[in-house]
C-alpha cells in the first residue's frame, strides 16, 4: 500500500516560519526570477519533451499545457516504458494505464491552493536561501539558475533553471544535504505560446484502463490529529471527509507533505520506502483496542516524516476516523 502513496506523490509532482531559523542573506534578483517562473507556469501555453531522472533511472515525457475555456489543461504522456498518460482539465484528472480496456471512477484526489508566490515569498525565505547561479543554456534557450538552499534538516535544496525570456522552468533538481541530485526534470525541446490542438486534449483510451478522479480543493482548518507541525509547514487542504482514508496536505511554500489516516485490522511494523526524493513512512497506532495507520508522504527528508508521525494524538486520530 505504501507504494501507492509513493506513486501518487510522484504523479502530483508532475502537476504543486520558525522563529529561530537561520538568517541568511537572499539575493533580491533571485526573488524576481522565481516570481517570473511561477507566473509563466500558470499563464502561458507551452509544450515540450523532457527527461525525468531518479538516480540511474530515467524516462522521457511529452508535456502540453494551455488554458482552454478558462480552465488549465495539462497532458503528460510517457514516451519510454509503459505508455502511461495523465491529463488534467479543471477539477478532473484522467489516468490511462496499460491493461484491460475499462473506465473507472477513481477516488477523489485532494488538492490545495497555494497563495501567489509574491504573497508567500517572505515565508519561503525563512526556510530557504535564494541565490542566483551563472546563466547557461537549456533546451537551446538562455537560462538563469536559481538556488533555493534549505536552511535546516526538514527540507531539500532545490535548483531551477528559468528561461530568461519567459521565466518558464527548463530544468529542476532536488538535492540532499550532501549535494547529491535525487531527482531531475529537464526539457530537451520546448515550444512556447503554441495553443494545444484539439487532438492533443482528446485521449485515445483504446486498450487502456482509464481512471477518472475528481480533484477536490477543501481547505484544512484543523491540523488534528497532529499535535504540532514541523517548522515552516502550514495546513494546505484535505480530501473528502466521506472517504475511508482521510488525507491532509501541508506545505512550506515549496515542498508538500500528504498525511493519510485509515483504520486497519491489527498491528504491523513501521514501513519506510523511498523513490527518488519522495519518501513515505507508515506506523500503526493503537487506541482503545482499535488500530489506525498513519502514512506520511512527501519530497522531504526522512526526519520530517518520523517527526510528524511522532506527534500524532491517537485519541484524536480515532475520533477523526470514527467521525
Amino acid at each position: 500500500m505504501i507504494r501507492k502513496w509513493l506513486a501518487g506523490a510522484a504523479l502530483a509532482a508532475l502537476f504543486v516560519s520558525a522563529a529561530n531559523a537561520a538568517s541568511v542573506a537572499t539575493d533580491p534578483m533571485a526573488e524576481k526570477v522565481l516570481a517570473q517562473m511561477s507566473s509563466a507556469f500558470m499563464n502561458r501555453a507551452w509544450s515540450g519533451t523532457m527527461m525525468y531522472s531518479q538516480g540511474e533511472n530515467s524516462v522521457s515525457l511529452q508535456f502540453h499545457q494551455d488554458v482552454v475555456g478558462g480552465k488549465t489543461v495539462e497532458r503528460i504522456e510517457r514516451l519510454s516504458g509503459d505508455p502511461i498518460q495523465v491529463m488534467r482539465r479543471g477539477n478532473w484528472l484522467l489516468g490511462l494505464y496499460p491493461g484491460a480496456e475499462s473506465m473507472r471512477q477513481g477516488h477523489a484526489l485532494p488538492a490545495g491552493t497555494l497563495r501567489p508566490l509574491n504573497q508567500r515569498i517572505e515565508h519561503i525565505k525563512t526556510h530557504y536561501t535564494l541565490q542566483l547561479g551563472q546563466p547557461t543554456r537549456v533546451a537551446g534557450r538562455d537560462a538563469q539558475p536559481v538556488w533555493l538552499r534549505a536552511n535546516d534538516q526538514y527540507r531539500y535544496t532545490r535548483k531551477y533553471w528559468c528561461d530568461i525570456e519567459t521565466g518558464l522552468m527548463l530544468r529542476s533538481q532536488t538535492l540532499d544535504s550532501s549535494g547529491r541530485v535525487l531527482e531531475q526534470f529537464e526539457f530537451v525541446s520546448v515550444e512556447l505560446g503554441q495553443p494545444i490542438e484539439q487532438d492533443t486534449v482528446v485521449v485515445d483510451a483504446q486498450g487502456m484502463q482509464v481512471f477518472r478522479h475528481a480533484v477536490v480543493n477543501t481547505p484544512l482548518v484543523d491540523m488534528a490529529p497532529l499535535n504540532e507541525l514541523p517548522p515552516g509547514f502550514i495546513p494546505m487542504g484535505q480530501g473528502s471527509a466521506d472517504q475511508p482514508i482521510q488525507t491532509h496536505l501541508f506545505t512550506d511554500g515549496i515542498s508538500m507533505v500528504s498525511v493519510f489516516y485509515e483504520a486497519v485490522a491489527g498491528p504491523s511494523p513501521d514501513v519506510l520506502a523511498q523513490q527518488g526524493p519522495t519518501r513515505a513512512f507508515s506506523r500503526v497506532l493503537n487506541w482503545e483496542g482499535e488500530h489506525y495507520k498513519v502514512t506520511v508522504v512527501g519530497e522531504v527528508p526522512e526526519v520530517l516524516l518520523r517527526n510528524m508521525v511522532q506527534t500524532v494524538n491517537p485519541a484524536a486520530l480515532a475520533g477523526l476516523i470514527r467521525g
